[in-house]
């Protein structure tokens, strides 16, 4: 029979193995529980103290629950998760991929990933109906399952510089397929020309009636991970683990620990069971929107000084020179004759109090330490590094700086889709630890402090900031298959770098990245030469691996000047997604530049320089000349000279 329980009921798991004791705290829903293990459980009865019944009549539901719990419990005590390393229960094995004439499919499973060079005529209509027109009548080539699409939703359409980018994504019953996408890039002329896919064929869930509530599954999740200390962000939904007919329903948590486990931990539970079936940290790590001035109470220009891009390439200095040291964060005469006085463009006015909250970068406080907003009564922010507050005005300034330069004077279009506000950035974080990165989940970035203070480097800035450019331009498609949004990251930074300057092609320090942050004592930094090609070079390791697709397209930015290769980069990136490899990124960017319009001379070129990385590309033909601007003038002028 079933069981009552009051306001505060203990319940004691026996087993042959040991004991633990759950108390349940209930309020219509549970609100809370907690649950401390002696050992481990392989089999056990419940029974409650006050009559020393089974709980054999106990609901599905608190069965769940209290399987969840125990199962995440007992997780948490063999093993405590590392960031930035999966830990496992359904293994997550890199895909293997192999070239069929023009198309990429997976090795093993034969599922199609990209289709290159396509040449697919549509009729006019609606991006949707064009994108819908091609698959309609290349289902079998795209490898997809329902030849009505009835289990492709539309996800987004992004309206290119050239190409228009449409976005589906895979659903069983209304809920979508984990990270499935199919996603179709249209020419100017309405011809579909590179398809990139992501989608399960075969997916069978044997439930899609969930057990175990979603607020639990968080329980379970924290639990598992070991959280102490609180989260700063936590996101759930629930969605579908695809694993062919073994799928299963989960609820995924994404989960920022203030302090450990760091990282942004994504956490899938089973939604019938409440096992844990993986723990995943997804941060990037260095290892249509609202009016963006509306809802703020005031806008000004203000002044402050900054490096740019670092101390050491302003001033042609190595690290080691006599004051350019980091020297526990200390200030020196060297270093304090690199500052630059810099505009802080837009930054608020909220009756005299001057924050560094403007539409296109906004200082938060959201990850440990807590040092603050650095607001103050004068819109002159003037600091020397040992102040604070010098981190977050290079912060804001680098951001606004990169996001203006993408977004105003390119035009692309590439802003953040989890906030309608300026991209957010923690200067002071990571517990003061000597990393930095940008989570996926809510769409920030934050920056450590350990070695040098990591906001002091614009390569810093702008390698993070490239992964959340990553994420947005493929409307939360970020790849890591062979390091490819790490190499992003490199690229942002070196572009914007070498875009100033500072150094010439025969000093080593122009091939390298991170400049202050790195190349010293702390850490060896990373380079935009590096001599192994794809894929025979390939490491496993993804920031050693992201260096092949940073030095490739650094060769093309040297080629064809900055702005023409950035604009084929991230037009080119736009069509990619979560599952794409360096190979198919490399192609993808090919055919933006086509699209967009470059020359015969300039497609060789591209053509040539990706094939000598080892790239597989296929050659693709001029399209109509779009330009008048001089994209391909191979203009170098700074970015941080540009005025909306």
């Amino acid at each position: 029979m079933p069981l009552s329980f009051s306001a505060r009921s203990r319940v004691e798991l026996r087993s042959s193995y040991g004991r633990a004791t759950v108390e349940l705290r209930f309020s219509a829903p549970i609100s809370s529980l907690t649950l401390q293990n002696e050992t481990t459980f392989r089999s056990f009865t419940l029974q409650h103290p006050s009559n020393q019944q089974a709980l054999r009549a106990t609901p599905l539901s608190l069965w769940a629950l209290l399987l969840a719990v125990l199962i995440s419990s007992i997780a948490v005590a063999q093993k405590q998760p590392v960031p930035n390393q999966a830990l496992t229960k359904i293994e997550v094995l890199p895909e293997v991929t192999s070239r069929q004439g023009n198309r990429t499919v997976n090795a093993t499973t034969g599922a199609v990933r990209t289709l290159l060079a396509e040449n697919y005529q549509t009729a006019p209509g609606t991006p949707e109906g064009r994108a819908r027109q091609f698959l309609e009548a290349n289902v079998g080539r795209v490898g997809l399952d329902q030849p009505d699409l009835r289990d492709l939703r539309l996800h987004s359409v992004r309206e290119g510089k050239a190409t228009t980018v449409v976005r589906f994504e895979q659903h069983v019953d209304e809920v979508p397929v984990l990270r499935a996408r199919v996603i179709v890039s249209i020419d100017p002329e309405g011809v579909v020309r590179y398809v990139s896919s992501s989608y399960e064929p075969g997916v069978v869930v044997a439930s899609m009636r969930a057990t175990l509530a979603p607020a639990l599954s968080k329980t379970v999740a924290t639990n598992y991970l070991g959280v102490v200390d609180g989260v700063s962000s936590e996101i759930q939904d629930t969605v579908i683990l695809p694993r062919g007919a073994q799928s299963r329903l989960v609820h995924r948590s994404l989960i920022s620990p203030l302090r450990s486990p760091q990282g942004d931990w994504e956490v899938l539970v089973d939604a019938i069971t409440g096992a844990v079936l993986r723990s995943e940290d997804r941060a990037a790590y260095a290892g249509a929107h609202e009016d963006r001035r509306a809802a703020r109470r005031g806008v000004t220009d203000g002044d402050g000084e900054t490096f740019d891009p670092d101390p050491l390439s302003s001033a042609n200095a190595t690290y080691g020179d006599t004051g350019f040291v980091d020297g526990g964060d200390a200030t020196t005469t060297q270093l304090e004759g690199e500052l630059m006085m810099v505009s802080l463009l837009d930054i608020t006015d909220d009756g005299g109090t001057f924050s560094l909250t403007g539409p296109w970068a906004e200082i938060t406080d959201h990850d440990p330490p807590f040092k603050g907003l650095f607001t103050q009564a004068s819109s002159t922010f003037n600091f020397t590094r040992d102040n604070d507050a010098f981190e977050a005005v290079t912060v804001y300034f680098h951001i606004d700086s990169l996001m203006r330069y993408l977004n105003v004077t390119l035009a692309l279009d590439i802003r953040p889709y989890q906030y309608a506000t300026g991209v957010r950035a923690d200067p002071s974080g990571f517990s003061g630890a000597d990393n930095s990165s940008y989570s996926t989940g809510t769409g920030r970035l934050r920056f450590g402090e350990g070695g040098v203070d990591d906001a002091e480097d614009s390569d810093v800035i702008h390698h993070e900031l490239g992964h959340g450019l990553h994420d947005w331009v493929t409307a939360g498609g970020l790849s890591q298959v062979n390091g490819l949004s790490e190499g992003t990251g490199d690229y942002t930074a070196q572009s914007y770098n070498r875009s100033l300057g500072s150094w010439s092609p025969a000093d080593p320090a122009y091939h390298w990245v991170f400049r202050w942050d790195g190349h010293n004592e702390f850490w060896s930094g990373r380079v935009t030469n590096y001599e192994a090609s794809y894929d025979g070079g390939l490491t496993g390791s993804i920031h050693t691996d992201g260096q092949i697709w940073a030095t490739c397209n650094m060769l093309i930015w040297d080629s064809i000047g900055n702005e023409a290769s950035d604009v084929a980069f991230w037009e080119g990136l736009a069509m990619t997604g979560s599952s794409t490899n360096q190979e198919d990124a490399a192609q993808a960017v090919l055919q933006a530049a086509a699209d967009l319009g470059y020359s015969g001379g300039t497609l060789t070129d591209m053509f040539n320089i990706y094939a000598n990385c080892g790239y597989d590309v296929m050659a693709v033909a001029p399209s109509v000349d779009i330009f008048s601007d001089g994209f391909e003038s191979g203009d170098t002028t700074a970015w941080s000279s540009v005025t909306p």
